[in-house]
């Protein structure tokens, strides 16, 4: 078997939940003569570098910008594209493996699975497995970081997007499950609850323990439930209790609400127990100094409110330490009350004080028990039992006749009408045109030399005043293949709605006169069309030229997102016809350069969804007078005030989070790319470019990172 697994985390460089599993996972399934291949990105590699383990554990690291899409795509998004690219390489040099594997987290299978469902990678017959461990979308939130705002929001849209397009979903707890599900409806995936795996050290008993020691043994973060641990000792401690609480890990997070690391906000707010010694951060410490630091802890205390399967509850059992927890979190499945560990409630009153009480008032030798118990517990996350059940699923996978699907998975689907019997293969590629002599032998050229076979061109003249552009509208009426069709000039909404209704074809395409597209565009976006039920338009990325040279990565529309900005190129989609005809004909109202933007809303509002190719296969020239650019800001107004209007009923669906899109990023005619942070629209290019990239860097480099944290985070103290 060739088994690869992706993941954002891998030892040495990363400790973490996420790594320790992908290190275990990656061991057990190597010693068991599986091939494993393991991708993770890595700054300090320029490409991609390859260590051989040994003969079936394979680590490749590259970099998080393999695809170089970083002037294009936010951090997060460029390293999902980047996870696919490095995996088209290796497919093209190795072949196409048996498993996929990928993390939920910071959604880095998105593109690879796009790839997948586009044709551009041969994976058909490859299930793409998605482990959950912590999407964003729901651990963001405990964290209070705005998870509306730009790119936060589209980070938690890719993780959406590819846990509804995996072919299976595990998870290591029934909890994290019932939690996804508060945020996305995966009530008809097929999810599989298999624990992550544990190796337990060798132990002969439990150590001795330092009397009342009670021990934070975790990153300090709201979802790990540290404002309300603090705020439990608070009342203890204003009640008289005299014994210290340790705090044992990181302290460096930023809590957004008050753009404050946690140390300072706890150093800020419990300054008094600190002085006292009654509150000790020890802060960060390396994964072999564990042992020590927790060796003689009378009770470990995990106050999550939020969380998967912690490994520091597995690690704290492995140490035979009593382990107090909270029932908010897979933790509730590890630890069997009073025989395993102890576990209480956030929601009940008191409930952790009197648990604590409790334990440290037991004898020893019940302490020692319920630790002992604990330990011996842990036997059913040992890498052979998870493994074994593991790969019965496996093997169940693998011996399925792999059916074809016929619905792309979306997030949002409404009701839709379906496809007619085809009717032919005829694509009709309609092209307005409007004194564009000039360019419109470009853009037949493109068309022409397109590999997709059966395809009619129809010109419509929208009243032409320039006399060599009506000399060259003769001239091609002339040509095989290719109607001119002359009206009055009426605008471009009615321009297009004329051709659509004359073409002949099952599929239809637009294509502005002075634009052109790839040879095989047509083709990839046809074989979409003909593979899913329910997708009834396609589209791609698109090339500026002329006076631009950027690429433009469009995104598949779909609600909120959709509501508040168009994420295509509307000019350039090929669709279903009949579909189009019903649902996308252009409104004359709104003929401000957004009718075909209503056009698209009015389509996914009718069920009839579309996707994006993830490639270049448009290109859009920008000139210096295009329509585009004299659109005023009192035009943009009216037409979102207008298409708003018009889909009322559709926009109150998604009233809540529209509204919070607009309050996180502003008015959305403003939106540039939601995989980047959206910048006052009044600051300068040039800040908007500095400031983007600052951030990037941020992201990328931790020593950037902690100099701006220490520039717009930390205030100067007070003595």
């Amino acid at each position: 078997m060739n088994y690869w697994l992706l993941t954002t985390e891998y030892p040495p460089f990363h400790g973490g939940g996420i790594s320790t599993y992908c290190k275990i996972t990656a061991d057990a399934m190597a010693q068991k003569g599986i091939r494993v291949t393991v991708f993770v990105p890595d700054t300090a590699v320029r490409s991609y570098a390859i260590q051989v383990e040994n003969n079936n554990l394979t680590i490749v690291n590259f970099n998080p910008d393999y695809c170089k899409h970083s002037q294009i795509l936010g951090y997060t998004a460029n390293l999902s594209y980047s996870f696919a690219a490095i995996a088209k390489r290796f497919i093209a040099d190795n072949g196409v493996p048996d498993f996929i594997e990928a993390q939920d987290y910071l959604g880095i299978a998105y593109y690879l699975q796009q790839f997948k469902l586009t044709g551009l990678l041969p994976l058909t017959d490859t299930p793409l497995i998605v482990t959950l461990h912590s999407p964003a979308f729901v651990y963001l939130e405990y964290n209070r970081v705005p998870t509306y705002r730009f790119p936060e929001f589209w980070t938690c849209e890719m993780e959406k997007a590819s846990i509804i397009a995996a072919d299976i979903l595990i998870s290591p707890t029934h909890f994290l499950i019932e939690e996804i599900q508060r945020y996305l409806d995966i009530s008809t995936k097929k999810v599989y609850v298999i624990p992550n795996p544990f190796v337990p050290d060798p132990i002969d008993g439990p150590p001795a323990f330092q009397k009342n020691k009670i021990v934070f043994y975790g990153k300090l973060s709201a979802q790990k439930g540290s404002f309300k641990l603090l705020e439990y000792f608070d009342k203890l401690w204003t009640d008289g209790f005299s014994h210290p609480l340790h705090i044992i890990g990181g302290t460096d997070i930023v809590y957004h609400p008050e753009y404050k690391t946690m140390q300072r906000i706890v150093e800020e707010r419990y300054q008094r127990y600190i002085k006292k010694g009654l509150l000790k951060i020890e802060g960060k410490i390396s994964p072999d100094k564990i042992t020590d630091a927790i060796r003689d802890a009378h009770v470990i205390v995990v106050p999550s409110i939020v969380d998967n399967l912690p490994y520091v509850v597995l690690e704290s059992m492995a140490r035979m330490k009593p382990v107090l927890t909270s029932v908010q979190g897979g933790q509730r499945e590890i630890i069997a009350d009073n025989e395993t560990g102890f576990l209480f409630d956030h929601e009940q009153e008191n409930s952790f004080s009197q648990k604590l009480l409790d334990i440290l008032s037991k004898p020893d030798d019940q302490l020692q028990q319920v630790s002992r118990k604990g330990y011996e517990s842990l036997n059913r996350y040992h890498p052979d039992v998870v493994l074994a059940e593991k790969l019965q699923l496996l093997e169940h996978l693998k011996t399925q006749a792999a059916a074809k699907e016929r619905y792309y998975p979306f997030v949002y689907q409404e009701k839709f009408e379906k496809k007619s019997p085809p009717a032919g293969k005829l694509l009709s590629v309609v092209i307005p045109y409007f004194n564009m002599g000039q360019y419109i032998d470009d853009c037949i050229k493109s068309v022409m030399a397109s590999d997709y076979p059966h395809l009619e061109v129809i010109i419509v003249n929208d009243g032409s005043t320039d006399a060599t552009s009506i000399k060259k509208l003769q001239d091609l009426s002339n040509k095989k293949g290719i109607q001119v069709i002359h009206q009055p000039n009426k605008g471009l909404a009615d321009t297009r709605n004329i051709g659509a209704r004359a073409a002949s074809g099952r599929f239809l395409a637009f294509l502005d006169a002075d634009d052109m597209v790839s040879a095989s565009y047509y083709s990839k976006a046809i074989q979409l069309l003909e593979i899913y039920d329910n997708v009834f338009f396609v589209g791609c990325w698109t090339q500026y030229f002329e006076n631009s040279s950027v690429k433009w990565p469009t995104f598949t529309p779909q609600p909120p997102y959709l509501l508040v900005h168009n994420p295509v190129n509307s000019s350039a989609l090929v669709y279903e016809r009949s579909a189009f005809l019903k649902s996308g004909l252009n409104d004359k109202t709104v003929d401000y350069g957004l009718e075909d933007y209503e056009s698209v809303v009015n389509m996914v509002k009718g069920g009839y969804n579309g996707i994006i190719i993830p490639e270049v296969h448009f290109y859009y020239r920008v000139r210096t007078n295009s329509m585009i650019r004299a659109i005023r800001k009192e035009k943009w107004l009216y037409s979102y005030k207008y298409i708003a209007s018009k889909h009322a009923d559709y926009y109150a669906k998604f009233a809540a989070p529209v509204s919070h899109l607009l309050n996180a990023n502003g008015p959305g005619y403003t939106y540039d790319n939601p995989t980047i942070e959206q910048v006052s629209f009044t600051k300068s290019k040039h800040l908007r470019f500095l400031y983007r990239h600052a951030k990037r860097l941020a992201a990328k480099y931790p020593f950037i990172k902690k100099a701006l944290l220490a520039i717009v985070y930390l205030k100067p103290r007070k003595n």
